[in-house]
């Protein structure tokens, strides 16, 4: 069963769809086109400035919440994957005022990485950077784990209590240890009936039996880390609170917030919240504050999530103090207006031409063909092992490499990867960029030998992933190596290289992740291979050395 929508594909409802916000909310945000954000239309001046991003599709969340009294600044990615690199720094540089930028972060592979190289790349050129990385899902992970819980609602809280202490003039290190505070004091769960549907595609992330819910589901569609038979909204409530109870006393007066994932109707959130209010009561447990609705979404998901935050005098100070942003409280601005469209696009870097065998020209098309022909495939891979966003990503990185410029074809590529944003972008990025290094006009089988070993360390390096673990490293390893073996021509490298990649590649069938979103599913994704491992195999297998 598919579900149609009025927007073609991803891209044109981020795109139609920001352009549309940005026009509604004109008097409140201003938007970037290239790299792409969204900042206050009135720029906070003398204060610390808070920045927040994540994939598309979790509207309101982030831009919705761009204003006075919360962020400076939203990066929204791809849908359900990070914003790149460039795009956080972009943003980052464009809302420092002189006391510094707070990264406020969720819990995903992508958006760790991606907000850590812009955080390092500002630092470096003299911009304090602090970041609040928020894991308060509870069924995903044990916290402290790697890659440890996902960050989920409790983004919004952070959020609201660091732009209010930040728009009264606290400094960094006293806002990011708010923020920390916060992050400390909150646990969420999620719950639904069935998966969001993509905009291009209109298929379910997942299907259920009408006596089936999932119970722990994140927000990019994944599956949750249990399926349990239906029961009342009382019973289902109840176990929720007993999940969160069971991770971190309830002791105090709490903020108790109902979401919803984008697909459950106001009625439901507000009959959760009703059952949640009342079996806390009975538990002596006191809201002292509560919010329901819309606020961390998941392309129309039929489920809610309920979280718990601890708040003492201070927290609900900052809590209630005023904010203005589009979809804070149930603000509204003027419509009809149009975007407020920044003028400082970022010019485009030119690339040097350099001298390369026009072998890896080919492969670098190869490449592009190959994404082309297997994007799909690899896309249906990933639906099962995370939320099915892979394939789309590698055709929008393919549709973005330009190897008339001169430049190294591999690097090319990697800047196109690196253009894309979510944990799968940069990781092929780094590949290919420590490939090239070592890849130029003298083609031979030491060389491929030296190339893959660099691509991979790189790889390793970054995101820290080691064979076993079920990620693309598990094809590139055992490349390495094999060409290593093989070293006597290029052409007997690359070959020995890709077999050994299909081999990584098919092991990961087998194999239980430990990194990457993939890792909160345990083993219910086994029996797949892994989609960029399969995607590295492909493209070792496209060079014709």
């Amino acid at each position: 069963m598919s579900t149609r929508h009025f927007v073609a594909d991803n891209a044109e409802a981020i795109s139609r769809g920001l352009d549309g916000f940005c026009a509604l909310h004109a008097d409140q945000v201003v938007l970037h086109r290239e790299p792409r954000f969204v900042t206050r239309r009135q720029p906070g001046t003398d204060k610390v400035a808070l920045l927040s991003g994540g994939g598309s599709g979790h509207e309101p969340l982030h831009a919705g919440f761009v204003g006075i009294g919360m962020l400076d600044a939203a990066v929204p990615g791809e849908v359900f994957a990070s914003p790149s690199a460039a795009q956080v720094r972009a943003a980052t540089t464009a809302v420092h005022s002189g006391r510094g930028v707070l990264h406020i972060v969720k819990n995903y592979t992508g958006d760790v990485i991606n907000f850590r190289l812009a955080a390092d790349s500002c630092r470096a050129a003299g911009i304090d950077v602090a970041t609040v990385v928020v894991d308060d899902d509870v069924p995903s992970a044990v916290r402290g784990s790697t890659p440890g819980r996902r960050g989920t609602v409790a983004t919004v809280v952070v959020e609201k209590v660091c732009g209010a202490a930040a728009e009264a003039g606290r400094d960094l290190e006293e806002v990011r240890a708010l923020g920390q505070r916060v992050v400390d004091s909150a646990r969420s769960v999620g719950v639904a009936l069935g998966g969001g549907t993509s905009y291009g595609s209109g298929a379910p992330g997942f299907v259920l039996d009408t006596d089936e819910i999932e119970y722990g589901v994140g927000i990019h569609g994944e599956r949750g880390t249990d399926q349990i038979p239906a029961e009342s909204l009382d019973q289902l409530v109840i176990r929720c609170l007993d999940t969160l109870a069971g991770d971190l006393a309830l002791v105090g007066p709490q903020l108790l917030i109902v979401n919803g994932l984008g697909g459950a109707t106001p009625l439901e959130l507000t009959a959760a919240y009703g059952a949640a209010a009342t079996e806390l009561d009975r538990r002596q447990i006191t809201v002292a504050r509560a919010m329901v609705g819309d606020l961390v979404t998941s392309l129309g998901m039929p489920g809610f999530s309920i979280t718990l935050v601890a708040m003492d005098d201070e927290l609900l100070r900052w809590w209630d103090a005023p904010a203005a942003t589009p979809n804070w409280a149930g603000a509204v601005a003027a419509p009809g207006l149009s975007p407020m469209e920044a003028t400082d696009d970022v010019v485009a870097r030119t690339a040097a031409p350099v001298e390369v065998d026009p072998a890896i020209g080919q492969w670098a098309q190869g490449i592009v063909d190959t994404i082309s022909q297997w994007s799909a495939a690899l896309g249906e891979l990933d639906r099962l092992a995370g939320d099915g966003d892979f394939g789309d990503n590698l055709q929008t990185a393919a549709g973005r490499v330009d190897l008339s410029t001169g430049a190294h074809p591999l690097v090319a590529l990697s800047d196109a990867f690196a253009s894309i944003g979510g944990s799968s972008g940069p990781m092929l990025a780094v590949w290919f960029s420590g490939i090239a290094g070592k890849l130029g006009s003298d083609l031979d089988g030491a060389a491929v030998a030296d190339a893959l070993a660099a691509g991979v360390a790189a790889v390793r390096e970054l995101g820290g992933a080691e064979p076993g673990d079920r990620t693309m490293v598990d094809a590139m390893a055992p490349a390495a190596e094999a060409a290593a073996g093989a070293s006597d021509s290029a052409g007997r490298a690359m070959a020995a290289a890709a077999s050994a990649a299909k081999r990584g590649a098919d092991r990961t069938s087998d194999m239980v992740a430990r990194r990457g979103r993939a890792s909160y599913l345990g083993e219910s994704v086994t029996g797949a291979p892994d989609p960029g491992a399969v995607a590295v195999a492909l493209f070792l297998a496209a060079a014709s050395f």
